[in-house]
């Protein structure tokens, strides 16, 4: 365990417009990290629905998207939390929601109306030819017919930001009529959680609870599937946004977070390997230990998440907590690069299927040409113009070059 004179935190949160860089560089490389997994899932030996299914698929692949997928959206929805109590305090709760609308329901509008089409194209051609066999379908028929077959693909986390921007609103509202008592308990039990070591492991119950009738372990749902959400993930999902939301309002709390970072990352290490040995033994419901096994994969994949989640936060306030021109542009495009990314890195994916080359080859071309056509349109058609302007805000042009 680290003591704070030898690893000094990181500040707190500044009021007025300074923005916490840590944070901003997180959130932008937990979007970018979503474009490695799904560049991934083309390689996995899971097959799962998906345009094409690669020749060079390996294991390790799989291992990497469960790396990536155990902890990538409850630390981004945790990260929302944080940055729409501070949007709420500072535009107030109208301002705050048209702010959202724009940024946010814009977006999913556009993408469901552009992207969605585009995308069932190229999950045709990947499962043309001769060989269905070695290509998913489109997506695939979860429900019947009517408003809950539309799927929204990676656009889903863009409903579900909707709904959870829009219930912090009454939420909020309520939670300031509370018993002036009760609430300075709530936050005393809130501060005491963020300097225990243990903080982690209080948030696996509930997040276990979420996870309980998923559709397999550690899933709280099919995401992307349709446009209908669900209540499971609405409530995984929102209690992530409300720790992050409750952390702004003790955002003194903050420096508390640096410590344990060894420690937090063996802990979720450990747990991660132990989901997986679950995983990997696939217990049927009819073998007697199944409940245990299931709780103790569920438990595991909980506190793997939560874990990574407070150790990420904590990593980026303890080593990328100040201005680098660079990393704050890069930030700034990764909304739009994980936006328009899966029409491309499909693309891509079904252009190599077939080839006999190494799966990291391939994956690691892919990222290289999918992220270089994505930073170049973002610089060239979207950071100074109308398009920027609805995804991060008016940006000034700079004398000097952005990345250097």
């Amino acid at each position: 365990m680290t003591n704070n004179a030898a690893n000094p935190p990181a500040p707190p949160a500044l009021p007025g417009t300074e923005r916490l860089h840590a944070l901003d560089n997180l959130r932008g490389v937990a979007m970018t990290l979503g474009i490695f997994l799904h560049a991934a899932i083309s390689l996995m030996m899971l097959k799962l629905p998906w345009a094409a299914h690669d020749v060079s698929a390996h294991r390790s692949f799989d291992l990497l998207c469960v790396i990536i997928h155990g902890f990538r959206m409850q630390l981004f929805f945790f990260l929302a939390g944080f940055f729409a109590r501070l949007l709420h305090e500072r535009l107030g709760p109208v301002g705050y929601l048209k702010q959202r609308g724009v940024r946010i329901g814009v977006p999913f509008l556009m993408g469901m109306v552009l992207l969605l089409p585009l995308l069932g194209w190229i999950w045709w051609w990947g499962g043309g030819g001769d060989a269905p066999q070695t290509a998913a379908q489109p997506l695939p028929a979860n429900v019947a017919n009517g408003i809950s077959a539309i799927p929204t693909a990676h656009l889903w986390f863009l409903e579900y930001l909707l709904i959870l921007y829009t219930l912090a609103v009454p939420m909020g509202w309520m939670s300031q009529r509370l018993p002036a008592g009760f609430l300075v308990k709530l936050d005393h039990g809130f501060d005491r959680l963020m300097r225990s070591p243990f903080r982690a492991v209080a948030l696996v119950p509930p997040i276990v609870w979420c996870l309980w009738n998923g559709p397999s372990f550690g899933e709280v749902e099919n995401a992307g599937y349709s446009i209908v959400p669900s209540l499971r993930a609405i409530g995984l999902y929102g209690f992530f946004f409300t720790v992050g939301w409750w952390l702004h309002r003790r955002r003194d709390s903050l420096p508390e977070l640096v410590q344990y970072l060894k420690t937090g990352f063996a802990v979720a290490t450990v747990a991660l390997v132990i989901h997986l040995g679950v995983l990997i033994s696939e217990p049927k419901p009819a073998q007697p230990n199944y409940l245990p096994l299931k709780l103790l994969s569920l438990s595991c994949a909980a506190l793997y998440a939560s874990q990574m989640t407070f150790t990420l936060t904590g990593c980026f306030l303890r080593f990328a907590s100040q201005h680098q021109p660079r990393a704050r542009y890069l930030a700034d495009a990764s909304y739009w690069c994980y936006l328009m990314h899966l029409p491309l890195v499909t693309a891509l994916q079904v252009v190599v299927a077939q080839w006999p080359v190494n799966g990291w080859v391939k994956f690691i071309g892919m990222n290289v040409v999918a992220l270089a056509l994505l930073l170049a349109s973002y610089h060239a058609c979207v950071r100074y113009t109308w398009i920027g302007r609805i995804l991060n805000g008016p940006r000034q042009k700079s004398t000097r070059p952005a990345i250097t």
